[in-house]
């Protein structure tokens, strides 16, 4: 039986895989995506600009290279997760971290007329 180690170093962790076990490596992979995401957030919540984060880290292709800006957002745009945690925020709030069938993010609300908003989201994907 063959084994292979991958490290991955993530500013916080070492990431150990085994390719033997999927299960556990999809598993290994899934935290430490979410724990990615808070590390990000964690970052926001100290200052750093949400927009330059997600230049930078998000993996979110429609919206990463404007800063993971999407204007004029209403209700049935998004999966319901998503929309959930995006309109209970109050204009520049950050979310926690959560799970969509996408990955795990985190939004700031940048603005909101009515039942309209403004945001800017940070993804980070399992795979």
């Amino acid at each position: 039986m063959k084994t292979i180690f991958l490290f991955i170093i993530l500013p916080f962790a070492t990431l150990l895989i085994n390719s033997v076990n999927k299960t556990s490596v999809n598993v290994i992979v899934k935290k430490d995506a979410k724990k990615l995401a808070e590390y990000y957030r964690m970052r926001a919540m100290r200052g750093e600009s949400v927009a330059n984060l997600a230049k930078l880290y998000s993996e979110d292709p429609g919206s990463a290279s404007n800063g993971g800006q999407y204007r004029n957002v209403t209700k049935g745009m998004f999966v319901p997760e998503f929309e959930k945690v995006a309109f209970s925020l109050k204009p520049g709030e950050i979310s926690e971290v959560f799970e969509t069938q996408f990955g795990f993010h985190f939004i700031q609300l940048i603005s909101r007329k009515g039942d309209v908003l403004d945001l800017r989201h940070l993804l980070i994907t399992r795979e």
